[in-house]
């Protein structure tokens, strides 16, 4: 399955007020790793410098709060889909209570 249409069903299952998440990306093989970092560095996706079940973190943001924006990780995401590198995506924690800061009351 593409990347792509896994990122696009990891948010259908989100509920509509979702503020951030975590999607954890692993890639088959690990002579592309290389080709996947430079494919996710426009999501911000980081390598996992540890062993573990994944390759890749990218923090997914909907509205306000830390992360991309879904549209610019689903373009990383078919970057990786028209490069050929096989893989698999899925949700971490999802987030759906933060709202942004007041303005600062004492400010210029």
């Amino acid at each position: 399955m593409a990347y792509t249409d896994e990122f696009d069903a990891v948010v259908a299952e989100l509920a509509s007020d979702w503020a951030f998440f975590e999607c954890y990306i692993t890639v088959d093989d690990p002579l592309r790793l290389s080709d996947a970092r430079v494919a996710l560095a426009r999501a911000n996706g980081r390598p996992i410098r540890t062993s573990g079940d994944h390759d890749f973190e990218v923090t997914v943001a909907h509205d306000h709060g830390r992360g991309a924006r879904a549209g610019v990780v689903r373009s990383a995401l078919r970057t990786l889909d028209d490069l050929g590198i096989a893989g698999r995506i899925w949700l971490g924690a999802a987030y759906d209570d933060l709202r942004p800061a007041p303005a600062h009351r004492y400010g210029p």
